[in-house]
């Protein structure tokens, strides 16, 4: 049974139970997506099965904690990749799949590499925000530098939050240079 870290409500416990049940969902999304079974299998592996070691913060006494657990469920990413392998995205959600896609597999490939998920460091109290990971140039994680889901331009934070450039650094909407991307992003860290 999962270790959660945070607090998760049942139906997406159930959810998570349901994906890593799942046998034929890797090859199914990898078809639908048309990529590599490697790149769905490392992804589902590192949302859904992997056990972490983060630094969980306490916001009563500003501090933190380093546990080792699974990743909170979350029902946004369960519905997208139940959607994905049921082959019935909306062409929003297949833009925000794919985009979850890279951002993980990225990420977790850093943290292998040896990056932290956040860096123990960047928690602190910052002056207008209160305590929080507040990843530098000197202290940031895996999950820090792994493409935005949400923005226009995947890379756009780096300057502010990480003070380095993203210029070259292009993701294709197919996900087609995934593997190159992250070559290029350890070239940079």
């Amino acid at each position: 049974m999962p270790q959660y870290f945070g607090e998760a409500n049942q139906k997406e416990i159930r959810q998570y139970a349901e994906i890593i049940a799942m046998t034929d969902d890797v090859y199914t999304i990898a078809n639908y997506l048309e990529i590599s079974e490697q790149i769905i299998r490392q992804v589902k592996e590192h949302i859904f099965i992997k056990e972490h070691e983060l630094d969980i913060p306490n916001d009563e006494t500003n501090t933190i904690s380093h546990v080792r657990g699974n990743f909170t469920p979350d029902g946004e990413i369960a519905d997208l990749w139940i959607s994905a392998k049921n082959g019935e995205l909306q062409p929003r959600e297949l833009s925000k799949f794919k985009r979850l896609i890279a951002h993980e597999y990225i990420e977790q490939a850093l943290m292998a590499d040896g990056l932290p998920y956040r860096s123990p460091k960047a928690w602190i109290e910052h002056p207008m925000y209160g305590f929080g990971n507040w990843p530098t140039p000197k202290n940031f994680g895996a999950h820090d530098i792994a493409p935005h889901t949400s923005k226009p331009n995947p890379f756009s934070h780096w300057v502010n939050i990480i003070g380095k450039s993203a210029e070259g650094l292009m993701l294709a909407d197919n996900l087609s240079n995934l593997d190159e991307l992250l070559e290029a992003i350890r070239e940079r860290i």
